[in-house]
């Protein structure tokens, strides 16, 4: 489905790490990986961790979400925001989506805020910002999912600008990958010390063995970071190659019967996996799979899940129709035209 576009210097970084012992949680790639994503994104703080579910969690702590709390979860997203928010003691509360974007509604969002919403998860779905001028107006503390966004922009800043905190991932499947990996970025430089101090056992960084709050190993290693490091060096090139892949799949598959995902003017998109629509989509799926492409239906919405259907409060209907017609492409930085053939040749 995506592979990592690794070179000489993700090669060249991880020696390096290896030859001066430094592979756990600390480490000079650590402290390059997260000066480099704050001049990226423009933001005051970033501290990396273990990947961006554990960002997200760590980002909910750090902003007091517990028990009796409410956070506000598009329906359509991958589980990780809600699982986030349960981990943390809190109750997650499912919310459609936009039919013109496909991230969260603002006024389905509306409402459902009551006394108890604590905070609001805003998820970039695909590489698509949401619409944070509107979201804004709601005057619920953001926090920004901005895990599949790498590179997207909106006329006030890049995704992972937004919200009083962000999140990214830096998963093998992303555009800019450490193999397993998140970060959380804030300008709040108090809410900076508590996220670091969270992701790091919660003990005091002048007091070692001293914990003040119950924190946990959120830690990146090194070597992951000595990837990650020499991925933010390439970053417009990474980015810029998935945007070509995506332009070479809308232009093999116009008029054939599927349809772009939608996109909000103004909006600079970037593309995380590809994603088209087809009212035939499990068999165009199974016709793939069969001859070898990786093509696969994207996630249910979580409001149709056992698991996480009580925490719908309304229904989102727009959620359900997006993860019962939607697919994904095999998408990565290097796709060719001749890969782009070769996979739309068995869809059609």
């Amino acid at each position: 489905m995506s592979r990592p576009t690794l070179g000489d210097q993700e090669s060249e970084n991880v020696r390096d790490a290896m030859a001066w012992g430094w592979i756990s949680g600390t480490g000079s790639y650590v402290s390059a990986f997260e000066r480099s994503l704050e001049q990226r994104i423009g933001r005051a703080f970033a501290t990396v961790v273990s990947s961006g579910t554990t960002a997200l969690e760590i980002a909910l702590s750090a902003l007091g979400v517990g028990p009796g709390d409410e956070v506000l979860v598009p329906a359509l997203t991958f589980a990780a925001p809600a699982a986030a928010v349960l981990t943390v003691g809190a109750v997650p509360v499912l919310c459609d989506i936009d039919a013109e974007t496909w991230t969260i509604d603002v006024e389905a969002a509306r409402a459902l805020r009551t006394p108890r919403t604590k905070a609001i998860i805003t998820v970039d779905l695909m590489g698509h910002p949401c619409d944070y001028e509107r979201l804004a107006e709601l005057e619920i503390s953001m926090v920004e999912d901005a895990a599949q966004a790498h590179g997207a922009r909106t006329g006030k800043g890049p995704a992972g600008s937004f919200g009083v905190a962000s999140i990214f991932s830096f998963h093998v499947n992303k555009a800019i990958t450490s193999g397993e990996g998140g970060a959380v970025l804030t300008d709040d430089e108090e809410l900076a010390e508590k996220v670091r101090l969270l992701a790091h056992h919660g003990m005091s960084p002048h007091h070692r063995y001293h914990h003040t709050v119950a924190g946990r190993n959120g830690r990146m290693t090194n070597l992951s970071a000595a990837i990650g490091t020499a991925q933010m060096a390439r970053w417009d090139e990474l980015v810029a190659g998935r945007r070509e892949a995506a332009r070479l799949y809308d232009a093999r598959l116009n008029g054939l019967g599927f349809s772009p995902r939608p996109q909000r003017t103004g909006v600079l998109p970037s593309c995380w996996l590809y994603c088209v629509t087809s009212p035939e989509r499990d068999a165009v799926v199974k016709r793939a799979r069969h001859r070898g492409v990786d093509a696969r239906a994207i996630w249910p919405a979580l409001s149709d899940l056992p698991l996480y259907r009580p925490y719908a409060r309304l229904p989102c209907p727009q959620a359900s129709k997006v993860s019962r017609t939607a697919l994904w492409l095999p998408t990565w930085s290097h796709l060719t035209p001749e890969d782009v053939e070769a996979v739309t040749e068995v869809m059609v």
